[in-house]
């Protein structure tokens, strides 16, 4: 037997992202939604393979694909009799013309929806968030339609040139709905379009049922509330503490008579342990549920600000001791009013003051040299007595208010049969880590450093 080999190829770990897309029926799908061109040798499917192969097989820039596909298997990856030179920069830019022109969230969306049927993902609760982008020079043929690149504050309050990247995901992280949106577009505003847009999938895929929207603190406003009712929808998010509401349950919260919940964790080991404490309200005319929740992981920036404020308070005292007890009074009335107008204003939260007024009776000075035989004459001198000792309890109390947060709800105690309490509601919330981590995929440099598309 002779036996030739024309060419080898490495395809390695895309075999099986090509396997597991063809398994998924995503292909036919796609050119469902996008159908073929008679006129084209390519096919929609064809470009959005091509793309992903390429960018997960370690190639950044997203032109010359014909000689990426050059080095791969494209009859294996992609489908029998796709010649690579097919593949070239004009007949990709004609698909992603042509996904654009179809709708491309609605392209995602069923995408997203067929592959959740198909596995059979959980649908109860989707957690929402936003992160973005910053790029650098001018954009001024940018179609104002499709985006908007322009300045706003980032994570870190800079105000710099931008996009914005959107995500929902399911509890286990699988993303349900992504998007990018202008630079500017605050999460007060993104969180309620967000909501119209998941139910809106789920309506046209037939689904009714409930579920649960988990999102952070911009997620509390009147608008996302009314969004979320009118979703069929619940909301999970975290209470801003400027709120009245948030307010008054932590005053609660913080009274001696307050019950809270056993301590529990979440992590099955080096976790954090919580405790929980539940009460009502109303807000914008919906009522909520807010759930005081006490972590013994104080938060690293909240426990910087304790530790700034107990070390310059510490020095302010120490300067106000020296001061004091260097300052003389020549009557024990002036000595008593200082001491009043003193303690009217140190108001410490981390240390104890113990002020008190000490009389001294010591030998008066003169100038010379005392005559023979003269009485030495004395006076009689008040000073402020300052004793300042750390206070321990006030400093954990301190620590123990700053480890606690409210979380609102409009999630009923009992939902499809199963409790949903404080415990519950904390779980889901702390869920919300799933949704953030597949944003280092996006802020990897490695995969979106370069924007190459026109928009």
């Amino acid at each position: 037997m002779n036996v030739q080999v024309k060419k080898v190829y490495r395809n390695s770990y895309l075999n099986i992202i090509s396997a597991l897309f063809k398994k998924l029926g995503l292909p036919q799908l796609i050119d469902h939604l996008v159908p073929v061109d008679p006129q084209c040798q390519t096919r929609v499917s064809d470009a959005v393979q091509a793309i992903l192969y390429n960018v997960f097989d370690g190639r950044q820039a997203l032109v010359h694909l014909e000689h990426w596909a050059q080095e791969v298997d494209c009859e294996k990856l992609i489908r029998p009799d796709l010649h690579p030179s097919w593949l070239n920069d004009d007949a990709l830019a004609r698909h992603l013309d042509r996904l654009y022109e179809a709708g491309i969230h609605n392209v995602i969306s069923t995408c997203l929806i067929h592959i959740y049927r198909k596995e059979g993902l959980s649908l109860r609760a989707f957690h929402a968030d936003t992160t973005d982008k910053t790029v650098y020079g001018a954009y001024e043929s940018a179609s104002l339609e499709a985006l908007q690149i322009t300045h706003g504050y980032n994570r870190h309050h800079r105000w710099q040139k931008q996009i914005g990247f959107g995500l929902v995901g399911n509890e286990d992280g699988i993303p349900f709905y992504g998007d990018v949106h202008d630079g500017n577009l605050p999460d007060k505003t993104w969180n309620p379009e967000v909501l119209s847009r998941v139910h809106e999938q789920l309506k046209q895929a037939k689904i009714e049922d409930e579920w649960i929207y988990v999102a952070d603190s911009a997620a509390m406003t009147k608008e996302t509330l009314a969004q979320t009712k009118a979703a069929n929808a619940f909301l999970i998010t975290r209470g801003p503490s400027s709120l009245r509401i948030v307010k008054t349950a932590l005053a609660e919260a913080d009274a001696e008579d307050t019950t809270w919940s056993d301590p529990f964790t979440l992590a099955e080991r080096n976790g954090a342990t919580y405790r929980v404490w539940e009460t009502a309200s109303t807000y914008e005319g919906h009522p909520v549920r807010l759930i005081v929740v006490e972590s013994s992981a104080l938060d690293q920036r909240k426990g910087k600000t304790l530790e700034k404020e107990r070390t310059k308070e510490a020095e302010l005292l120490r300067e106000e001791q020296a001061r004091w007890e260097r300052h003389p009074f020549s009557c024990r009335e002036d000595a008593e009013q200082a001491l009043a107008s003193l303690k009217a204003s140190l108001r410490p939260r981390f240390h104890r003051v113990e002020a008190a007024v000490e009389e001294i009776v010591r030998l008066k000075k003169r100038r010379g040299r005392p005559k023979k035989g003269a009485e030495p004459e004395v006076e009689t001198l008040y000073f402020l007595h300052l004793d300042v000792e750390f206070d321990q309890d006030a400093w954990e109390q301190a620590r123990r208010k700053a480890s606690r947060f409210v979380l609102v709800t409009t999630v009923p105690k009992e939902w499809k049969g199963q409790p949903m309490d404080a415990q519950e509601i904390l779980k889901l919330y702390k869920g919300q880590i799933s949704v953030e981590m597949n944003f280092a995929f996006l802020k990897d440099p490695f995969f979106t450093d370069e924007i190459y598309d026109d928009v």
